[in-house]
């Protein structure tokens, strides 16, 4: 018991690393000259409209801008950022929801303007968070700060857009419940547009992408935190000292299909930020759909979604770990289930143990029935998950693991031991 709660103690920390991410997402984007146009009105009760291209304001023109009465250029739906949004904010089957987004205001900022800690109240029940433009208008300080239980961050607009060579806008996403402030603007202006995010009960999201252009890939801050808890643990010689399998839960959501291999493509927000993590420091990190049945304990670790046409089961548990078996499964268990009894049986033998990182998630599921028979024929549903999975070598050794390449080996040898007869 004692190693099990150290154990648990140690997970945390890779946990909180990638559960506790960031509330916001941060960014630059290049764009065509034409979206950086604005119209605004002279004045309130005048139909004359001046025309400012903000990718070549100066300090005078962008000073003299009128919030009050204006109309953008800027296309949202020209770009990528809804979906990066979704890919990197959004989480579970949130990530799958159409967003609308409502333009609320302009702001204009100018030497020594600044906007006090604020959180901004929902203006529906639907609307989860804001997002900010931030145009190229040359500026020194203006950042934009982000708080929350207790941890701040940093958006410097300024300098992030000084970098560029090319006309591009910045942006942040943030939740609602984020306070925020502007830092005193030390020259220039700064010029942004505020939108409210809704999560839109009008259907899916469009299959259809925005044009990309030239994106600056967004700032994954749990990235750093993730990599410096995970190099952490591989030197600690308690964490996992005889070696062992990681586990994570997807933490968004992807089309599942009879493989797993476009997935990998796909991976995004804290997913990819745990593939592309383990990847770099020499580890395997492989999708696999995590099969269980009642009873547990046992399930079966699989690299694609099992066939079950044309199956029949007699004995519903024992033929389906069999024909998991057959299919090329891995058997597998969580921490706290109790194995033993199975063990006097050859195939259940030495399962391999699952230890999670991130909590098991139902986002990525694949459902399937087929007929059995016990005391009268009925229709079973089984279910599959996609999830993440890490082996790691032992203290002293990390990377001399079992590779994906020598388990195959081993699944190939075990099926023309057990199943010769087989047509596989």
């Amino acid at each position: 018991m004692a190693a099990r709660t150290r154990m648990q103690q140690l997970l945390s920390s890779l946990r909180e690393s990638i559960i506790d991410k960031p509330p916001y997402i941060s960014g630059t984007l290049r764009l065509p000259e034409s979206h950086f146009s604005l119209f605004y009105k002279v004045a309130k009760d005048s139909h004359a409209a001046i025309h400012i291209n903000l990718a070549n304001a100066t300090s005078e023109e962008a000073g003299k801008m009128d919030s009050e009465s204006f109309s953008p250029m800027l296309d949202l739906s020209f770009t990528n950022l809804m979906k990066i949004i979704r890919g990197y904010l959004l989480e579970g089957t949130e990530s799958k929801a159409d967003i609308k987004t409502e333009l609320y205001k302009l702001n204009v900022y100018g030497e020594g303007s600044f906007f006090k800690p604020h959180v901004d109240t929902p203006r529906s029940e639907n609307m989860f968070g804001s997002l900010v433009i931030v145009f190229p208008t040359p500026h020194e300080g203006g950042a934009l700060l982000l708080r929350h239980r207790g941890q701040e961050w940093t958006f410097d607009s300024g300098r992030e857009l000084a970098a560029k060579g090319e006309p591009s806008i910045g942006y942040v996403a943030f939740f609602s419940d984020i306070e925020h402030e502007v830092a005193p603007v030390i020259s220039g202006h700064r010029v942004t547009l505020t939108y409210n995010l809704y999560f839109d009960d009008g259907g899916p999201v469009s299959a259809n992408d925005a044009v990309s252009w030239h994106l600056t890939p967004p700032q994954l801050v749990n990235e750093g935190a993730f990599y410096e808890a995970f190099t952490a643990q591989l030197e600690n010689p308690e964490f996992l000292a005889e070696g062992g399998t990681l586990a994570s839960g997807l933490r968004h959501v992807y089309p599942i299909q009879g493989n797993l291999k476009h997935v990998y493509n796909v991976l995004k927000g804290s997913d990819v930020v745990v593939y592309r993590t383990v990847r770099a420091l020499g580890f395997e990190p492989t999708l696999y759909v995590y099969y269980e049945w009642n009873p547990p304990p046992l399930g079966v670790l699989i690299d694609k979604v099992i066939d079950f046409d044309g199956v029949v089961m007699e004995d519903e548990y024992d033929d389906l770990v069999d024909h998991a078996l057959r299919q090329g499964g891995i058997l597998v268990y969580s921490p706290g289930l109790e194995v033993k009894g199975y063990a006097s049986e050859s195939r259940f033998k030495s399962p391999e143990l699952l230890e999670w990182v991130t909590p098991m998630t139902t986002f990525n599921s694949r459902e399937d029935a087929y007929p059995s028979y016990g005391n009268q024929p009925e229709l079973t549903w089984v279910y599959g998950y996609v999830w993440l999975i890490v082996r790691i070598g032992k203290a002293g050794d990390r990377l001399a693991y079992r590779t994906v390449a020598e388990l195959n080996r081993e699944i190939k040898k075990r099926l023309d031991e057990r199943y010769s007869y087989a047509v596989l």
